[in-house]
């Protein structure tokens, strides 16, 4: 006979975790997760479910042209995309209208599209006027001011850039083929003037260049294993300071500002500048030490040119997204980061990416909406945060807790109930598993548990909600609080909540669970 029931209540919190054994994370981190595919750190506490993207516009879904979206970019409150021409060899900018589609900004003739994988936009006034310069490391780079586009061919050191950064009223280039060690920067206030006469000149860093960054007062220059940082007003002042010279950044387009520091793939996992700053060379410390065999999995699977970024600004929260034109969507693999709490070093959080296959990302405004986009090995271009499909296909998430122990190794638990918080926002077919005793093959498993909730959260005071509408049960959802029976006995459990066939985000609070002690055996 079993002890009185006793009731264990889990906060969903820690993001994933696979660096660490099961009885350290029953002991000190209940709510982490094993596994945790799609799913982000919910501004209403625990795990949600992300959102869906669909077409940017179900009728004009693709600029003109052939294979991949190269590049994306937001200038001027307007979205343009470029694509190689459907004849010949170059590729083309084309901006996209609401409701009448893309079309070609004339971009100059002769950007050739061979061997381009990527182009870099950087949005930049050092001139007074809001332009874009796009770099795709073979051509020269390509300034748009308005309508009018002029390729910046004024010094043969920035043919062929990959990287542009805006510092101290001034353009950077750097990641030239030619010259991988040299950044080159403009005279002041010109994105153009090369001449020396004007203040414009070069240094060699001492290692080739895999991006730059402005930060703060200070140009970040990374190369796979070197960081330096050039600070300074004016071709006098300028210096370059040693950031590390063991650490760097192996994935150029892994660098993004987020959450007051700027992040980075390093050889060992994501990196802070300012992190990297404050401990030196000793022993430098990741922030993503909870997924590093998450991590080393995906450098078996991709390079580091595969991975493209993007950050959720509203949410704190950076994608990594790998993908390849042999792979399709439903196999392509990424993770994402968001900060739970303020601290930049503990508060970060961590989740696989499944289903999102970029070559290219980008997030800006559009007016005062934010824009999270990207485009596809196959020319599509799609925009993130909407709805809660995959374009067509429903989205697969699952989170897995740890073994829990309930603080004893030993001693033998009956469970019988299981109590799931969630916040739902539409109609949702959760498929709960209970396993027991670390997978041990002499604990059998009861099988899996289905549970509908049908309905979204609503409230009163809700302005974007619209009431008798599909989706919405009047007095919000019909199952917030789910209770299910369980079978099954044993020294540990663990639990797994899976969506397959979901439309619809929602939220995993936590859980509780009910059992009773029946001893040592």
């Amino acid at each position: 006979m079993t002890d009185r029931l006793a009731t264990l209540k889990i906060p969903c919190r820690g993001g994933l975790y696979t660096n660490e054994d099961f009885l350290t994370l029953s002991d000190n981190l209940p709510g982490a997760a094993t596994r945790l595919v799609n799913f982000e750190v919910s501004p209403f506490g625990g795990y949600r479910r992300i959102s869906g993207y669909k077409y940017i516009d179900a009728t004009y879904n693709r600029p003109a042209g052939t294979g991949a979206i190269l590049g994306l970019f937001i200038y001027n409150d307007v979205i343009y995309a470029a694509r190689k021409k459907s004849s010949g060899t170059d590729y083309d900018v084309l901006k996209y209208v609401a409701g009448a589609g893309w079309s070609s900004v004339s971009l100059t003739a002769g950007q050739s599209a061979t061997n381009v994988v990527r182009i870099r936009g950087l949005n930049h006034s050092v001139t007074g006027n809001k332009s874009l310069i796009l770099t795709d490391g073979i051509n020269y780079p390509m300034r748009l001011v308005d309508t009018s586009w002029t390729k910046l061919n004024g010094s043969t050191d920035v043919d062929n850039a990959s990287f542009a950064e805006a510092f101290k009223n001034r353009i950077f280039f750097a990641g030239m083929s030619q010259s991988p060690q040299l950044l080159v920067f403009t005279a002041p206030n010109s994105d153009s003037d090369f001449t020396a006469a004007s203040g414009a000149g070069s240094v060699n860093v001492g290692f080739d260049i895999t991006g730059i960054k402005r930060f703060r007062d200070n140009l970040y220059i990374f190369g796979k294993n070197d960081i330096r940082r050039l600070s300074g007003d004016s071709i006098n002042s300028f210096v370059i300071q040693e950031v590390s010279n063991s650490v760097g950044c192996v994935a150029s387009d892994s660098i993004q500002e987020i959450g007051g520091d700027v992040i980075f793939l390093a050889p060992d996992g994501i990196r802070t500048v300012q992190g990297t700053e404050r401990i030196g060379d000793v022993e430098l410390a990741t922030i993503s030490k909870p997924i590093q065999q998450v991590l080393n999995l995906y450098d078996i699977n991709f390079t580091n040119e595969q991975l493209c970024s993007t950050v959720v600004r509203e949410k704190s929260q950076f994608r990594y997204m790998f993908g390849k034109a042999t792979l399709t969507a439903v196999n392509t693999s990424g993770f994402l980061g968001g900060l739970r709490t303020s601290d930049q070093r503990t508060g970060w959080e961590f989740s696989e990416l499944r289903g999102i296959q970029a070559n290219c990302a980008v997030s800006g405004f559009v007016g005062d909406d934010e824009y999270v986009l990207h485009g596809d090995h196959s020319g599509y271009v799609y925009r993130q945060e909407q709805g809660g499909t995959f374009q067509d296909d429903n989205v697969y998430a699952t989170y897995v807790s740890p073994f829990l122990d309930f603080g004893n190794t030993e001693k033998r638990k009956v469970f019988s109930q299981v109590t799931v918080f969630t916040r739902p926002e539409g109609d949702n077919n959760f498929i709960v598993t209970a396993d027991y005793d670390w997978l041990d093959s002499d604990y059998a498993s009861p099988n899996d548990y289905t549970i509908a909730s049908t309905g979204g959260y609503a409230e009163y005071r809700d302005t974007e909600t619209a009431y008798n509408t599909a989706g919405f049960v009047y007095g919000g959802a019909t199952k917030p609080v789910i209770r299910q029976a369980i079978q099954g006995s044993g020294h540990a459990i663990q639990f797994k909540f899976v969506t397959v066939s979901s439309a619809n985000p929602y939220t995993i609070h936590g859980f509780a669970v009910q059992f009773g002690e029946a001893g040592v055996r």
